[in-house]
């Protein structure tokens, strides 16, 4: 049985003169930025290890740790957010991360690459990074108030900004200069990051908080069972898809499209991005959960049909489809999210989910390459977009996960919510 929710959600008013906006803009500028250079180090790493003479399995090991990290970083950080405030959090990491980065710099300068030192490096990089995606997540709601899902969509674009230029630039640098500018380039973009939280100021203290005033994550999945089935849904449907991208893609694209068209497909996945996140921004449904779930429907259906779609035009739609359908679910329910559970609880939630979404990727890679293997890279597609689907259809089953953040969403959408402000808190 789905029981009610009967944990109170405070609502998070609407930002008084814009002010509440100048401070989305803010932190969407710093995540846009530190997210080049998040590209810089995806580019300069590898060029590092390989162009020192380092072995493939140097590079493998210190890209592991990174990984590992990042996933033990997630509900770590979303256990600290909700102790001591997302902001006090995030402008911490960064300042730890700018550090480190400069830290890079003078080793990569100074000689070349050792597991020794790279393989920690990279592991308190990753924690940090694990550390603060949920603290990012549940920042928003106490900047943005009532434009919640418009402000999800500025920090979305302005990440997938990054994300797009990033890797150029970084490898501009490594082609002109060398890996170690492209770390300085990632150390000066965490400095800008933590500059920009500096100057964010939220609506409510960001000081410590008691371990009592906010409920416990027992209680907080006693009171919400959508939450273990959500969670369920985002750990089975990433492990059914998230390895396909990665892994059979490239295999199909060699086979059959050549690395122009590989080129093109990847680009189009972007685009599709892109645009979803734009078309979302000022979405607005009564069912949240049931909305994101059809979305994620078409992305599985995209991409089960890209290898058979006939040619590489006919996948560049698929994957702008894909894309697009990604974009628009994750924000819609993103925002659910972040409206249906109590700030003090926020972060630890957003961890948990989180966790589900990264810990599967490995999973997901294993499981691709099993299908690529035995099967040829073609399947695979079809094979993950039914099991991706067959996730999806499992919530969707489950009345608690169908009426997920409907309530939510009746309050953010009711007039005397509105009319209540900013002391409505």
């Amino acid at each position: 049985m789905c029981a009610r929710q009967e944990l109170t959600t405070p609502s998070a008013g609407i930002p008084r003169s814009g002010d509440g906006w100048r401070q989305v803009t803010l932190l969407a500028l710093g995540q846009g930025t530190s997210t080049v250079g998040d590209g810089c180090y995806a580019v300069a790493l590898p060029w590092y290890v390989l162009a020192g003479r380092g072995s493939a399995s140097v590079l493998g090991l210190t890209l592991a740790a990174y990984g590992v990290a990042r996933a033990v970083g997630m509900p770590i950080g979303g256990m600290l957010s909700d102790r001591l405030g997302p902001r006090r959090v995030l402008l911490a990491v960064d300042a730890i991360r700018c550090l480190l980065l400069a830290a890079t710099t003078i080793i990569a300068v100074a000689g070349t690459a050792r597991l020794a030192v790279l393989m920690p490096v990279a592991a308190v990089i990753g924690a940090c990074s694990g550390v603060f995606t949920p603290g990012s997540y549940s920042l928003v709601p106490s900047l943005a108030g009532a434009r919640l899902q418009e402000a999800n969509a500025t920090l979305t674009a302005a990440t997938q900004f990054g994300a797009l230029t990033g890797p150029v630039i970084g490898a501009t640098l490594v082609a002109q200069i060398g890996p170690a500018s492209a770390f300085a380039a990632d150390a000066v973009t965490f400095a800008v990051s933590a500059l920009t939280l500096a100057l964010v100021k939220e609506k409510a203290p960001a000081g410590p908080r008691d371990r009592d005033a906010g409920p416990s994550l027992p209680e907080v999945f006693a009171s919400s069972p959508a939450l273990p089935a959500m969670l369920t849904v985002v750990l089975a449907g990433n492990v059914a898809a998230a390895g396909t991208v990665a892994v059979a893609l490239p295999v199909l694209a060699r086979n059959h499209y050549g690395a122009g068209g590989y080129g093109l497909v990847l680009a189009a996945l972007a685009a599709g991005a892109v645009a979803g996140t734009v078309l979302a921004a000022r979405a607005r449904t009564s069912r949240p959960a049931v909305s994101a779930s059809l979305a994620f429907l078409v992305q599985a259906a995209a991409l089960g049909i890209i290898p058979y779609a006939g040619g590489v035009p006919a996948a560049i739609a698929a994957a702008v489809i894909f894309g697009l359908a990604n974009s628009i679910g994750e924000l819609i329910i993103v925002t659910a999210v972040q409206r249906s559970f109590p700030p003090a609880a926020l972060g630890r939630v957003m961890g948990l989910i989180m966790l589900a979404s990264a810990g599967a990727f490995p999973l997901s890679v294993a499981l691709t390459t099993f299908t690529v293997g035995h099967l040829g890279a073609a399947a695979a597609f079809p094979v993950a977009g039914v099991l991706s689907a067959s996730a999806i259809l499992w919530g969707l089953s489950r009345r608690c996960y169908r009426n997920f953040g409907q309530a939510a969403q009746l309050r953010t959408d009711s007039p005397a919510r509105d009319e209540a402000g900013p002391g409505s808190d």
